[in-house]
């Protein structure tokens, strides 16, 4: 498709390829920009309820106004092929950014009340992403957080009878899957399962992330697909304190807030978590100084204390040779 055109824009290059369809990097010749554009194939909606709720999704996205939420430009049609233009980003996404390492926490806490925010502003605007994962998240030269493809999650045969409900007076159901298994790895317990999902299943995909940016490691280690799926279902992440990482200890209830299996267990929205990111990042010492993290099986020595020792035990050894003379003196 290079050098052809969709709609208005012109193809230059294909940024890659998915069960969706495929994204593209095109030009718009009126606005003389580059633009993101993503061909949705027809067989993906291959029915006219499927497409209908697909363009309300994307519609309900397309009303968040957010600089940290990017924007959908167009939703065109070209031969019953759907195709959803969005500025094109220069930048990192953030596993592009992370690359399998720890951030530094409060770099963490600041990337993810950015994206934090934006996810407020699209859950206000009635939209649910239901796909969020770290290539959704892009750091931008000028530092910027911006959350795409909101409203663009692909519907397969896996979760046969859920349904989103929007947190608003819209609701919408869904009798197909709302999550490609490529993003597994960040679904919420009830997408696993395939009950009804709402705003607080992006807060369990939060929480995923921002531990994995402030452990370098994911909650639900696993080896395969099933392993995976259990986990998210059945195992309770360790401490992020316990992995040797220098963190607040204040931080292990909000995540563990953020990751209750259960949607009613976790924050009620996304303000109420940022509320407690923002808490724990303001009250946030250096972890060295504040001695936030040690494992407890050792008793944390400071050099301070073990010049103290030193001292008391050179003073004893002086006490009982003192003694020793005296005794030899006196006999």
């Amino acid at each position: 498709m290079i050098g052809e055109k969709l709609g208005k824009y012109t193809i230059l290059e294909n940024l890659g390829t998915g069960s969706m369809g495929s994204v593209y990097k095109a030009e718009d010749p009126t606005a003389g920009r580059l633009v993101a554009l993503k061909l949705v194939k027809a067989h993906t909606l291959y029915s006219p309820e499927k497409r209908e709720r697909f363009l309300q999704g994307l519609l309900a996205a397309s009303e968040a106004r957010h600089p940290g939420i990017c924007p959908i430009l167009e939703i065109g049609d070209d031969n019953d092929d759907f195709f959803v233009v969005m500025p094109f980003l220069e930048g990192q996404t953030l596993d592009q950014y992370m690359s399998g390492r720890a951030l530094p926490w409060k770099e963490a806490f600041d990337i993810a009340i950015r994206a934090g925010e934006a996810l407020a502003a699209g859950h206000a605007a009635g939209a649910v992403h239901r796909g969020l994962k770290p290539a959704n998240f892009w750091i931008l030269k000028d530092g910027q957080v911006v959350v795409t493809d909101f409203g663009m999650a692909r519907f397969t045969e896996l979760e046969k009878g859920g349904r989103m409900t929007l947190p608003s007076k819209r609701k919408l159901e869904f009798a197909d899957a709302i999550i490609p298994m490529a993003a597994l790895a960040y679904m919420s317990p009830e997408q696993v399962r395939g009950s009804p999902v709402d705003y607080r299943s992006d807060i369990f995909s939060f929480g995923v992330m921002l531990y994995e940016m402030l452990t370098g490691s994911h909650p639900f280690e696993s080896r395969n697909s099933l392993s995976r799926m259990h986990a998210i279902l059945e195992a309770d992440p360790a401490l992020v304190a316990s992995r040797g990482v220098p963190l607040p200890p204040e931080l292990n209830p909000v995540l563990q807030r953020a990751l209750a299996k259960a949607p009613e267990g976790r924050h009620p929205n996304m303000h109420a978590l940022l509320v407690e990111l923002r808490q724990v990042r303001d009250r946030g010492q250096a972890p060295e100084a504040a001695g936030l993290v040690r494992d407890a099986s050792r008793p944390e020595r400071s050099p301070g204390r073990f010049r103290y020792s030193i001292v008391a035990l050179a003073a004893v050894l002086l006490v009982l040779l003192a003694l020793y003379f005296l005794w030899k003196k006196s006999g």
